[in-house]
């Protein structure tokens, strides 16, 4: 037997043989993180997430999703290289967060309403956060100015569609033109809707079902990474972890206080966002960037509540974190980027002289003082880079016809 069989069937038994022994070794501590994974649920996730599952479930079994696809077709095609229904799945994701757009996404696939390649390309970009936990939650209520929740919303939701373009041509495969008209495609879903002879109300209680289980879902997995973050804490894996990364990025002042939030971050998107707002001796704009990187990276927790939904489809669960890994990224990227724009006065005077090894180094200086430079050029790049990729595009597509 290889011995990369025998690893990847013992590691997972390791790891949670190490967590049980941790909650046997510190009883207390893990029913406190408990505690905390229960607050963040109740007060956070419910009111948030539960009436946006409810609606998105709706949606689909109202089959509402298939006529505003069918609507929007042309344009989805153009850009994403995905049908109508598809890129509405991405709308009900920008509104209702995480992990709405997988569990729709994996939704179509499960039905075989989209091909693989389709539904691959679909959770590359339709999975992402909610402008209530961006604006509400992280900005006002963790960094405690509403504004900023405006630049890092725009800023995901950009890296998410920076995501959806990269990601346009995988699969080479070309999405179908339908051979009825719009007309005849509305009146074939109106007909296949009553042909079930499920009425409103039915179609409600299974929403709110299908609902209310997804959100214990979700809550037993924050829950989980709660209890898991907190007994590696305290076994000293992730402070080790966090000095390793540490020794890079002090250059660019980064403490290891932050470094600690960061990878709790990468564990629990919410805690970490909030552990990095607290870090207030660094300046906002890295705390900004760290956090944008969580949210697009939605942490291991999120990760595998999505991954719950895409491992009972034929969908790459290892290229669907990879495109997270680069939302993520790209977030971060334009939250520096545009964070001088966003802040109309200088930033560098409203810092106290514990930052002067921030802003003291040369990197960081050229940035702030040349952002109106920088920025333009990025832009351009960005734009050039979006049209090359739509010209080849609409090129192939006039080869193969």
């Amino acid at each position: 037997m290889k011995k990369s069989t025998l690893f990847m069937f013992f590691m997972p038994v390791l790891i949670v043989i190490v967590l049980i022994l941790g909650i046997i070794i510190f009883p207390n501590e893990s029913i406190q993180s408990a505690k905390e994974g229960l607050s963040i649920w109740t007060t956070v996730l419910i009111p948030s997430l539960l009436p946006f599952v409810i609606g998105a479930n709706l949606i689909v079994d109202l089959k509402i999703v298939d006529i505003i696809g069918f609507i929007i077709n042309p344009i989805t095609k153009l850009i994403f290289n995905v049908s109508g229904k598809s890129a509405l799945v991405f709308v009900i994701s920008t509104v209702s967060g995480y992990p709405v757009g997988a569990k729709l996404a994996s939704e179509l696939r499960t039905n075989s309403q989209i091909s693989r390649s389709e539904a691959q390309r679909l959770v590359s970009f339709c999975s992402t956060s909610g402008p209530l936990f961006i604006i509400g939650a992280v900005a006002t209520g963790m960094f405690q100015n509403s504004d900023l929740g405006y630049l890092m919303i725009s800023c995901h939701y950009l890296g998410a569609i920076s995501v959806g373009l990269f990601f346009r041509n995988y699969g080479n495969e070309k999405i179908p033109k339908s051979p009825h008209s719009l007309r005849s495609n509305i009146q074939n879903v109106i007909n296949t809707r009553y042909s079930n002879g499920q009425g409103f109300f039915v179609l409600f209680g299974n929403a709110v079902f299908n609902g209310v289980n997804t959100l214990l879902m979700v809550g037993g997995f924050v829950i989980v990474f709660s209890v898991v973050f907190r007994i590696l804490s305290l076994f000293n894996i992730v402070s080790l972890i966090s000095y390793i990364i540490y020794i890079p990025l002090s250059f660019f002042g980064v403490t290891k206080e932050l470094c600690f939030a960061f990878i709790s971050g990468l564990f629990e998107m919410t805690i970490g966002c909030n552990k990095v707002a607290a870090v207030i001796s660094t300046p906002e704009v890295l705390r900004a960037v760290l956090a944008s990187f969580l949210i697009g990276f939605s942490g291991l927790s999120i990760l595998a509540q999505c991954c719950n939904f895409l491992a009972k489809t034929d969908i790459d669960i290892k290229l669907y974190i990879f495109s997270k890994l680069l939302h993520g990224t790209l977030a971060g990227l334009f939250t520096f980027l545009l964070y001088p724009v966003f802040k109309s006065t200088s930033i560098v005077s409203n810092f106290n002289t514990v930052y002067n090894v921030f802003y003291n180094n040369s990197i960081w200086n050229f940035y702030l003082s040349n952002y109106k430079l920088i920025l333009p050029i990025f832009i351009i790049i960005y734009i050039l880079a979006s049209l090359i990729i739509l010209e080849k595009t609409s090129n192939k597509i006039k080869n193969a016809s």
